[in-house]
C-alpha cells in the first residue's frame, strides 16, 4: 500500500523519494574524490575493511551518488562476501533500480548471514507486498510479531512490520483488521514520532471508511503533532494526507470551516508533491480529493484526469496482484468525473483481485 510508508530505503524522507539536502553536493563532491582516492590507492584500498566499504557506500547514496554507492557496496561484498549490511543495501538498491528478482536474492543472502536482523526481514516483506506477493509478506510479518523484543530498535522495526501490515489489510478493505495493526504499531512505537505519524495518519483514513469521524481527527492530529515534533521535517511536505483525513472527517461530523481549513492545508502540501512527484497517480487522486473539499471543483476535475492516467501508468508497470488499490482509487477518481461505466469496471477488477471494502 503507498500511503505513508517510512520503510525500505535508508532514511525517512527517502521512501518518498527525499527532500532536497541542504549542502548535499558539497557532501557528495567530498564523498566521490573519498572514493576515487580509496579506488586509484590500490595498496590503502586493500587495507580497507568491508565495514569501511559499507560506511562510504552509506555516505554516497545518503548524498544521491547511486552508482558510486553500489561500487563500494560491492567493493565490500568482495571483501567479505559474509557482509550482511552490505547485501541489505545492495538489495534496497537493486530494488530501487526496478530489478525486484535481484533483490529478493541479495535479501535472503543478508537473511541468511544475519537470520536475527529485523529490518532486513521487514525490508523485504515490503518489496514483495509491491511484487503483489502478499501472502509470503504477511507470513513474514506474522513470524516478526509473534513476540515483542527487547531491544528498543528492534520494536521499532517491529512497529514497522505491523504498519505494514495494517497496510495490507487497508488495501483489501479489511478496516478493523488494519485498525488493529496500526494501535499495535503506534504501541510498539514507543511514542517514536516518525512511527506515530505513519501508523496514525493511516488510522486516520481507515476510522474515515469505518464512519468513526471524532476518532479520525484524534488520529490525524496526533500524526500531524508527531510530524512537527520530528526534527529536519518543518514543511508541509508530507503532510497533505492527515490534513485530507482530517478535512473528510471534520466534514463528516459538520464542522465544515475546520474542513474548509484542513482541505486548504491538505491541497498546498499536494500541490508540492504533484511538482516533485508528477507520475505518482495517488497524489493527484489526493489532491483533487481535497480540491473537491473546498468546492474548486473544475480544478479537482482536471487533477482527477491526471489521477486516472497516472494509475493506469501504475497499473502498466506494476504486479497485477499489486494493483487492487490502483484499481479501486482509480475507480473513486472515475465516478467523481462521471464516468460510471468505466469506474464501475475498474471497481470489478479490484473487487476480483480481492478488496473486500
Amino acid at each position: 500500500m503507498e500511503w505513508v510508508d517510512v520503510n525500505g530505503k535508508p532514511g525517512y524522507m527517502a521512501a518518498h523519494g527525499g527532500l532536497p539536502k541542504s549542502g548535499a553536493g558539497t557532501r557528495s563532491a567530498l564523498a566521490l574524490i573519498a572514493l576515487a582516492a580509496l579506488c586509484c590507492s590500490s595498496a590503502w584500498a586493500q587495507e580497507r575493511t568491508a565495514d569501511d566499504w559499507v560506511k562510504m557506500g552509506e555516505e554516497l547514496l545518503f548524498n544521491d551518488s547511486l552508482e558510486e554507492s553500489v561500487e563500494a557496496f560491492d567493493k565490500a561484498i568482495e571483501v567479505d562476501p559474509q557482509n550482511a549490511e552490505a547485501w541489505r543495501y545492495k538489495a534496497l538498491i537493486l530494488r530501487d533500480q526496478g530489478e525486484y528478482d535481484e533483490a529478493i536474492a541479495a535479501f535472503d543472502k543478508a537473511i541468511e548471514i544475519d537470520p536475527q536482523d529485523t529490518k532486513t526481514r521487514v525490508q523485504k516483506a515490503s518489496l514483495l507486498i509491491i511484487m503483489g506477493r502478499q501472502a509470503e509478506a504477511l507470513a513474514i510479518f506474522d513470524e516478526l510479531t509473534a513476540e515483542v523484543p527487547e531491544d528498543p530498535e528492534e520494536r521499532l522495526w517491529q512497529s514497522s512490520a505491523w504498519r505494514s501490515k495494517g497496510n495490507v489489510f487497508a488495501e483489501q478493505g479489511l478496516w478493523n483488521e488494519s485498525l488493529r495493526a496500526y494501535d499495535r504499531a503506534i504501541e510498539l512505537g514507543s511514542g517514536d514520532p516518525l512511527a506515530t505519524y505513519a501508523a496514525s495518519s493511516n488510522k486516520g483514513r481507515v476510522l474515515n471508511k469505518l464512519g468513526r469521524y471524532e476518532e479520525a481527527v484524534e488520529a490525524c492530529d496526533m500524526a500531524l503533532n508527531a510530524y512537527n515534533e520530528t526534527p529536519g521535517l518543518a514543511s508541509p511536505f508530507l503532510m497533505g494526507e492527515p490534513w485530507l483525513w482530517k478535512g473528510e472527517a471534520l466534514e463528516g461530523i459538520g464542522r465544515l470551516d475546520e474542513a474548509a481549513l484542513a482541505y486548504e492545508q491538505a491541497a498546498a502540501a499536494f500541490e508540492l508533491e504533484t511538482s516533485a512527484y508528477p507520475e505518482i497517480a495517488k497524489f493527484w487522486k489526493y489532491k483533487a480529493d481535497a480540491l473537491e473539499g473546498m468546492g474548486r471543483h473544475e480544478e479537482a476535475a482536471a487533477s482527477y484526469e491526471r489521477a486516472v492516467e497516472a494509475f493506469k501508468d501504475e497499473i502498466e508497470t506494476h504486479a497485477e496482484a499489486s494493483n487492487i488499490w490502483r484499481y479501486q482509487w482509480m475507480g473513486e477518481a472515475l465516478e467523481a468525473l462521471g464516468r460510471d461505466s468505466e469506474a464501475e469496471a475498474a471497481f470489478a477488477r479490484a473487487r476480483e483481485l480481492g478488496y473486500r471494502g
